[in-house]
């Protein structure tokens, strides 16, 4: 279990905020890929998605501390 961390409110609702923005950013790589007809632009596309997938696993690991 990870150790509870004191965050100010304002910070834990920065990261609320930067989830959200991580979150659609994921989704709307993972769904451009499917209309990409371009390689390189389908590779971009789905290393924008996992890195975004890993930003978000990283925050969501942060609220979880924050609770």
């Amino acid at each position: 279990m990870a150790k509870k961390k004191n965050y100010a409110q304002h910070e834990v609702l920065e990261v609320h905020e930067m989830l959200t923005v991580k979150s659609a950013s994921a989704a709307k790589s993972s769904l451009m890929q499917g209309l990409a007809t371009d390689k390189e632009l389908k590779e971009l596309l789905e290393e924008d998605a996992k890195v975004s997938q890993e930003a978000i696993q990283e925050l969501k690991g942060i609220l979880q501390e924050a609770k």
